[in-house]
């Protein structure tokens, strides 16, 4: 049952970061898409993740901030989603 309700929670998360991207596109400016777009990316691989590392006892644990490059601007923040366990590391910051 873990399985499912984690599952739809994120068609869920999915589903509605999408409709207010497509609903805001106006608005946001290219650096603000891309930390969208990034850290929606970040959050679907830690479920992914979790889903593959169910038996081990890990879960997610919110996220951190770390300062982020741009072309646009100096830098900006982007929230790096984390695991309990802390094993969890997004491809990006390979």
């Amino acid at each position: 049952m873990r399985k499912i309700t984690r599952q739809l929670q994120t068609e869920k998360m999915i589903f509605t970061a999408m409709n207010n991207l497509f609903k805001h596109q106006n608005e946001l400016d290219l650096d603000q898409f891309t930390i969208v777009v990034l850290e929606a990316l970040m959050l679907l691989e830690r479920e992914e993740y979790l889903k593959n590392h169910d038996g081990k006892q890990d879960s997610a644990n919110g996220s951190y901030p770390r300062s982020f490059k741009s072309l646009c601007r100096n830098g900006m923040q982007i929230n790096i989603p984390r695991s309990r366990n802390g094993h969890f590391k997004p491809l990006m910051l390979d």
